[in-house]
């Protein structure tokens, strides 16, 4: 079991230390272990337990009436926040929650729920990007591990692959060819599945090629599928390539297509200017850029 120091629990939760410490004294809320050595820690039950403390202090709820409240109760009325769809925090939390525990049943419901209420857009614009940067910030903490991340990120994956495929042919008499890919040692491909949903949706022609593709192989489909556009993602750094090197190569590997990239590596990079390649700095641009290239 993952143990946790008061300042992860701090970083994860955003309840400072200070008041953790008062609350456990004033209102025994939580019962922290102890090392040989008496130094305090937590662990997963109790980080769910803070996560849902969280999210009834952000929605108005007073630690003293907390503190009446059983894991049970907290639970339950955590759950019945989560019926408000529009409750960002709620339901990041709620999928936090359930991540933390693998609960596979629970995440499905949440996500679902949410799908149902807010459409695939909405949902996954200012509920599933959030969670993610939410999963890589406990990431980079170590409070979850590698199984956690991919749980989570298989799940959402999986949904979209499956709007993906539900979405009927739509013609367009501005329908472009889109070629989407990830390079060498990248395979984040959230961002690059939901792309293809955006681009579908608004009856362009879509070429997805995933993650992790070879230089070789994207020259070879370039020159088959001959599109108007590739489009990538750079998140982590090649081993191999630095981030400029690495876009020279792709661009190479394109020949005349024009290359639109997006990426955490690229937000403060400086790159040169370059007649077939432009920066998408967040989903926003990107909307905007299909409405352009449709002009």
């Amino acid at each position: 079991m993952k143990t946790f120091s008061i300042s992860d629990i701090e970083n994860l939760t955003g309840i400072k230390a200070h008041s953790i410490r008062i609350w456990e004294q004033r209102y025994n809320i939580i019962s922290p272990k102890r090392t040989p050595t008496n130094i305090r820690y937590y662990d997963d039950n109790d980080l769910c337990l803070f996560l849902n403390i969280s999210t009834l202090i952000e929605n108005g709820y007073k630690i003293s009436k907390i503190a009446e409240f059983s894991s049970n109760e907290l639970c339950e009325i955590v759950k019945n926040l989560q019926l408000d769809h529009y409750n960002v925090n709620v339901q990041v939390q709620s999928l936090s929650n359930a991540m933390l525990k693998m609960d596979e049943t629970e995440f499905d419901e949440i996500f679902e729920n949410c799908i149902l209420t807010l459409g695939v857009q909405q949902t996954i614009e200012t509920i599933i990007f959030p969670f993610m940067r939410k999963v890589g910030f406990m990431w980079q903490v170590g409070a979850i591990n590698i199984a956690h991340e991919h749980f989570a990120t298989h799940k959402i994956e999986q949904r979209l692959i499956a709007e993906n495929a539900l979405l009927k042919h739509k013609k367009n008499v501005l329908q472009k060819k889109y070629l989407l890919f990830l390079p060498p040692s990248e395979t984040h491909q959230v961002g690059l599945l939901y792309t293809q949903y955006l681009l579908k949706l608004n009856g362009h022609k879509v070429l997805y090629l995933g993650q992790n593709l070879p230089f070789e192989s994207l020259k070879q489909a370039t020159t088959y599928f001959e599109p108007d556009y590739a489009l990538t993602a750079l998140t982590v750094n090649n081993p191999n390539w630095d981030t400029l090197t690495l876009i020279d190569k792709i661009l190479e590997s394109l020949g005349n297509t024009k290359l639109l990239i997006a990426g955490a590596l690229i937000h403060n990079l400086q790159l040169p200017d370059k007649p077939n390649l432009t920066v998408i700095n967040n989903m926003f641009s990107f909307k905007q850029s299909i409405e352009r290239v449709c002009d």
